[in-house]
This record gives structure tokens, C-alpha cells and sequence, in this order.
């Protein structure tokens, strides 16, 4: 041991030097690869959480500053829904349909000799339709009128494969029978049903 200190004290002073500078190299280089490397890493995620953090706290601040506009607008689309499903109903509805095309014809100075509703079909992805064929009695005024009345209905109604014959003198005017199919149509629900029904 003391044949080793000796040759260590013999040693000259650049080479001790040289020795010295090695090991603060090693030894800071450990340091930063064991502790300042993990600790680098560290705040980086700790940074990158933070700005997620902080851009969840604008975007709902921004949904806060905005609730009332939301909530307004919220309001605005269930009406517009509440007026789709007027027109588009989630039932079949026949009978009230019926029920107005007859008040319809009725206004029109119409008679309605016929109205036999048909099997409702499936159309596309969310929609069915279902024709009623219809036949009435009355002027070209009359049919004309019958005709511009369905198409106001709130209630989508489409005429179509509309035929008019058998003219017919009746007091003062001249009559026909019209014979059309008013076609109608149902939403069809996409949300799956529950087996078993509602509890």
C-alpha cells in the first residue's frame, strides 16, 4: 500500500491533473446520465400535462362564458326537431291523417268516394312510407283546391299517379272523379330496443 501511494506521489502533476479531470468527467457525467436526465424527463411530462391541463380549462371556461348561447341554442334545435317530427312522425298516425284529408276535401266542396289506406313500406335507412289511394268527386277547380290544401299540411303528403275522368254534367258544372295515391311518410327510430321491455 505504501509502495502504491509513493508511486502515486512520484507521479507528475499534469498526469495527476489529467487523472483528476477524468474523474469530475466521469463522475458529472454519471450524475447528469442517472439523476438530471430522469429529472429533464420528468418535467417534461410534467409540462406537457400542465398545457393539457390548461387547455382544458380555456375550452371550459370558454363552454361557461357560453352556457347561456348553448343552452338557447339547445332550445332552438329541439324545436326545429319537435316541427321535423310534425312532418315527419315517429307513428304512423293514420287515422288523424284520414281524418284530415277528409276535412280537406270537405273544405275543397269535395266528395271523397274512397280513401283505402295501403301496407306501409320501408324506404332507405330511416324512413318508411305509406299510401293511401284516395277517389273524389268534383270540378277541376275543386280537385285543383284539394290538391294545394294537402300539400300545406303540416304532415308530409305527396300526390301522385293522379287520373281524372268520367266527366259528368251536375246542375251547373261539370264534375269528375279523381282518382290519386297520397303517399305519406313515418321516421323510423334507429335506437336499438331492450330486450325484455322497460322495467
Amino acid at each position: 500500500m505504501e509502495q502504491f501511494l509513493d508511486r502515486i506521489l512520484k507521479v507528475r502533476w499534469e498526469i495527476k491533473l489529467a487523472v483528476l479531470a477524468g474523474a469530475l468527467a466521469a463522475l458529472t457525467g454519471g450524475t447528469y446520465f442517472f439523476f438530471i436526465s430522469d429529472l429533464q424527463d420528468d418535467i417534461g411530462r410534467q409540462d406537457a400535462q400542465i398545457k393539457r391541463l390548461e387547455d382544458e380549462l380555456i375550452q371550459k371556461q370558454s363552454i361557461a362564458n357560453n352556457l347561456p348561447e348553448y343552452r338557447r341554442q339547445k332550445e332552438i334545435l329541439e324545436q326545429r326537431l319537435a316541427e321535423a317530427l310534425t312532418e315527419l312522425p315517429n307513428d304512423a298516425n293514420i287515422d288523424e291523417l284520414l281524418t284530415q284529408l277528409n276535412e280537406v276535401g270537405v273544405r275543397a266542396g269535395l266528395d271523397l268516394t274512397s280513401i283505402e289506406p295501403g301496407a306501409e313500406a320501408k324506404e332507405g335507412s330511416f324512413y318508411s312510407k305509406i299510401p293511401v289511394k284516395l277517389s273524389v268527386v268534383g270540378n277541376y277547380g275543386e280537385i285543383a283546391s284539394f290538391f294545394d290544401s294537402v300539400g300545406r299540411l303540416k304532415r308530409i303528403v305527396n300526390i301522385s299517379e293522379i287520373s281524372l275522368k268520367e266527366p259528368t254534367k251536375k246542375g251547373d258544372k261539370i264534375v269528375l272523379k279523381a282518382d290519386c295515391l297520397a303517399t305519406t311518410f313515418r321516421f323510423i327510430d334507429q335506437k336499438p330496443h331492450k330486450a325484455g321491455g322497460a322495467k
